[in-house]
């Protein structure tokens, strides 16, 4: 159970650091607070684009993964 707890823990640090960081998956330069630079976000179709605002712990983890994917097929 500890380690489950500790697993949780670092992906929210994970997507934590996605939010505060100022570089993009794509490693060119982002705005902090945001998950993408502009140029991968206007890539995504609306409803993946929508889903990464949801917070940390209500959505934002899978939606960001799903975004990842959809951007590096």
């Amino acid at each position: 159970m500890e380690k489950r707890k500790n697993q949780k823990a670092d992906d929210r640090l994970f997507y934590i650091g996605v939010l505060t960081s100022e570089q993009c998956q794509c490693e060119r330069i982002k705005k902090q607070g945001r998950a993408l630079c502009f140029g991968c976000f206007i890539k995504l179709p609306g409803d993946l684009a929508r889903a990464l605002y949801r917070p940390i712990g209500a959505g934002f983890e899978a939606a960001y993964d799903d975004c990842c994917r959809y951007l590096n097929e």
